[in-house]
């Protein structure tokens, strides 16, 4: 099994879990941007809770030195959709949302931990050799190989 793919599927998955339990209004996203910014969002989150819960913190901060100008652009894009969709609640919405994610991220690293860090560990080696092609473009590829169903073990 591919591992970059294992590690994409299962973030995918938590996206998936979370529109499906009804959440997707809250990301509705209406154009490239939007969605690139969700892409972001997601794989930001799940390299988060890779590097406290496979001690990848120095994969970690490098990326987002590396790509720190892209997660800063699309988190702004992604507090003007939750503005647009929530209004005054936009926050607390956006908040809720982040900390779904990381939630969901943190139950797969613990129902099998060694696998986990091991397709996290080659996710951070995918991120970190993609700066030349690019944080969008590298997100968008990370989100549709994962789209390809994985086998189970």
């Amino acid at each position: 099994m591919n591992l970059r793919r294992a590690v994409c599927g299962i973030a995918v998955a938590g996206f998936v879990a979370i529109v499906s339990t009804g959440a997707a209004h809250a990301i509705e996203p209406r154009n490239a941007r939007e969605t690139a910014a969700v892409n972001a969002r997601l794989l930001q989150t799940e390299l988060m809770v890779a590097a406290l819960a496979c001690e990848l913190r120095p994969q970690y901060n490098r990326a987002v030195r590396i790509f720190e100008k892209e997660l800063v652009g699309h988190g702004k894009v992604l507090r003007k959709m939750f503005r647009r969709n929530h209004g005054a609640s936009a926050q607390r919405r956006l908040d809720r949302y982040i900390t779904r994610l990381a939630n969901e991220a943190s139950a797969r690293s613990n129902y099998d931990r060694a696998t986990y860090c091991r397709t996290a560990a080659s996710l951070f080696g995918d991120v970190l050799a993609s700066r030349s092609v690019g944080f969008d473009q590298m997100t968008r590829k990370l989100i549709q190989e994962a789209a390809v169903p994985i086998q189970p073990r």
